[in-house]
């Protein structure tokens, strides 16, 4: 059985190009130098559980699910779980990023609604999974769902930034801002992925090898933003400057 495992594990990391596992290294590097570098740092903490979340969702939520299928058991409600778990710690880390980052009033209260109602819809998505009469095509659909609403959010917080970064002259050069490089890489990796998670569940239900290519590219974008992120913990200057 678990040679069995082990040939369905390689055969799942295949799909996506063996991205999944890059993106779990990125992870682990990731965390390290949150933990070593810019301890002070208040943002860090947030930043750290991320990292660690990512970790270990990528580190077994994938063996475990190929080892429920070769068991004959559904996984979609531990692989949902498990997703929405670490949607809730990237959202929880990069709200409180911005708005640390912001500084009008105005748009610090709306990331803290933006907070609220997000973990609001993730709570009841969590809890509705406990429910046995949830089908399973819904589980999917709304998970996707999730990720298209916590990327919109994380959008308009970028959106917010670059509007007083350029209405307010910067005092500094902005390739020596890390919350620019920081912002910079979660805009494409929301906007880029928005249109991606409205047709993902068309997608992964009719055409398999391009919801697979796509989702490549999803795990590239995001190893983009943890490399953004673990540059600015390299810095001597706040994460937020």
């Amino acid at each position: 059985m678990v040679h069995q495992i082990i040939q369905k594990l390689i055969a799942y990391y295949s799909r996506d190009f063996f991205t999944e596992p890059i993106l779990l290294l990125t992870f682990i590097c990731s965390c390290v130098i949150g933990l070593l570098y810019n301890y002070r740092q208040k943002e860090r903490i947030l930043f750290v559980i991320y990292f660690f979340a990512g970790a270990l969702l990528f580190l077994l939520a994938s063996p475990v699910e190929v080892a429920l299928t070769v068991a004959g058991r559904n996984a979609d409600i531990f692989n949902e779980a498990c997703n929405t778990t670490f949607e809730i710690a990237e959202f929880t880390a990069f709200q409180y990023f911005f708005k640390k980052s912001l500084r009008n009033e105005k748009f610090k209260k709306i990331s803290n609604i933006f907070f609220l109602l997000f973990a609001a819809i993730c709570v009841i998505f969590l809890a509705a999974l406990g429910f046995p009469g949830y089908p399973k095509e819904a589980i999917r659909e709304h998970s996707f769902l999730i990720n298209v609403l916590e990327f919109f959010l994380l959008a308009f917080l970028c959106l917010a930034y670059f509007y007083e970064l350029f209405t307010d002259a910067p005092k500094m050069n902005l390739f020596e801002r890390p919350s620019f490089f920081i912002t910079t890489s979660v805009f494409f990796y929301s906007v880029l992925l928005i249109p991606f998670f409205i047709i993902a569940r068309a997608l992964s239900k009719d055409e398999q090898s391009i919801f697979f290519v796509l989702f490549a590219c999803h795990y590239l974008l995001l190893i983009i933003v943890l490399i953004a992120v673990s540059k600015g913990f390299l810095c001597a200057k706040l994460i937020t400057t």
